[in-house]
């Protein structure tokens, strides 16, 4: 049975406002007290994932971590090439791109923090069945780690009172960045040089999320101005604003948008929306939105409690919605009927601050086990959590309705029997 509130799979020492995973049992997580100088340190961490032992349940350790300095990791996305992870950050005004390479180290190296890639004496005993034990040896003492490395940096948001991004995300195709902050512009960014291609002002306030469609053809932001809007990736101009035709949707603005792939094709997707009450009370309800990707048509919304979301994420193959919110609840709906299956009340102890899926392959079910999502939440309450559904078991339609009709058939031979 699963713990009440997730599993815990680690407690940093620093706030947590960023997650990603990088492949199927690695993720990263960053945050930090800022420039405060309060002692609490500001990083990025890569954590392992580790199979569940004895009945227990799984587990996560760091294996990687990079200080960054007097500035918090406040938003991020990142991708893989294959062969390394590229990573982007907002960092106060800053957008700080960084590899995360892959490592392969000694077990004692990892505990000193070196390469195991240190010249070796050769053996004086020339006995072969020796050197080959000795190399076994070594192998199994080898792991693998992240190297992560700072690449460049650019200014991305020029607000009157200190800049500051809010969010930024790879398109599909990695060869340029989106940023958006609190100046309210949308910025589109070569990568990796970091050179402007363009920008246009998208909204009178602070952008709180953008994202691109899964085609690379277009970006979605929103803002605390209430507006969310679609803009072409290839000039700024904008395709079309999203209308939220609600009867009360002048009293509520959009938090979170996401686009979500429709049976894993590229080609064929949705776009997801949340939407928070401009002023919180104990009766105003967040939604949730299923859209039209074609024409940013509202097809579905639905209640999502009176607690405000604060994160918001798609599972890779658009199957699952997950939501946090500011008291630290933990959900998950069904993507195409905007069902919630799972919910844990203050799984958080303060707010959630970001979520992430990780990838549905086999190889993440041969770590996690055999469940139907598994989605990392984090918190500035310092701790990462993995939340579970088991997979549903699958009923022949012929057996159900055999066992209906059994059923039927003992009714009325006990009715019988009994002279009812």
């Amino acid at each position: 049975m699963a713990p009440p509130k997730g599993v815990l799979l680690a407690h940093t020492d620093f706030p947590l406002y960023v997650v990603q995973s990088l492949d199927d049992k690695h993720f990263i997580v960053g945050g930090g007290g800022g420039q405060a100088k309060t002692g609490i340190p500001n990083a990025i961490e890569v954590y392992k994932i580790s199979p569940a032992v004895n009945g227990g349940d799984v587990s996560a350790v760091s294996i990687c971590r990079h200080d960054t300095g007097i500035r918090a990791v406040m938003n991020c996305h990142s991708y893989y090439d294959g062969r390394h992870h590229h990573l982007a950050t907002g960092e106060d005004e800053l957008c700080q791109t960084y590899s995360v390479k892959y490592k392969v180290i000694s077990q004692n190296d990892g505990a000193k923090g070196q390469s195991e890639n240190v010249r070796q004496r050769k053996p004086e005993s020339s006995d072969s069945a020796g050197s080959e034990q000795k190399s076994s040896i070594e192998q199994s003492k080898k792991q693998l780690t992240f190297q992560i490395e700072e690449l460049k940096s650019v200014v991305t948001d020029f607000s009157s009172d200190g800049g500051f991004q809010k969010c930024v995300k790879f398109a599909p195709k990695y060869s340029s960045l989106a940023t958006g902050g609190a100046d309210g512009f949308l910025r589109l960014w070569n990568y990796p040089e970091l050179t402007k291609l363009w920008e246009v002002q998208a909204h009178k306030n602070e952008i709180d999320d953008i994202d691109f469609s899964p085609d690379g053809t277009k970006i979605v932001t929103i803002s605390r101005d209430k507006n969310g809007s679609v803009w072409s990736v290839k000039d700024g101009k904008k395709v079309i604003d999203l209308v939220w035709n609600q009867s009360n949707a002048s009293s509520y603005r959009f938090r979170c948008c996401r686009y979500g792939l429709i049976e894993g094709k590229k080609d064929k997707f949705n776009l997801y929306s949340v939407n928070i009450p401009v002023t919180r009370s104990s009766t105003s309800h967040c939604y949730v939105s299923l859209w039209d990707a074609n024409k940013y048509i509202l097809k579905k919304t639905v209640k999502a409690g009176t607690d405000a979301i604060s994160a918001f994420d798609v599972s890779p193959d658009g199957i699952f919605l997950g939501v946090g919110s500011i008291s630290g609840n933990i959900s998950v709906y069904i993507s195409f009927s905007l069902q919630r299956m799972y919910h844990v009340k203050e799984a958080h102890s303060i707010f959630v601050t970001g979520l992430d899926f990780l990838p549905a392959s086999e190889a993440t079910r041969a770590v996690t086990g055999d469940f139907n999502y598994n989605l990392v939440s984090i918190s500035a309450d310092n701790t990462v959590r993995l939340h579970q559904s088991p997979e549903r078991s699958s009923y022949s339609p012929m057996l159900v309705i055999v066992g209906v009709f059994a059923i039927i058939f003992l009714l009325f031979y006990l009715m019988a029997e009994l002279g009812i």
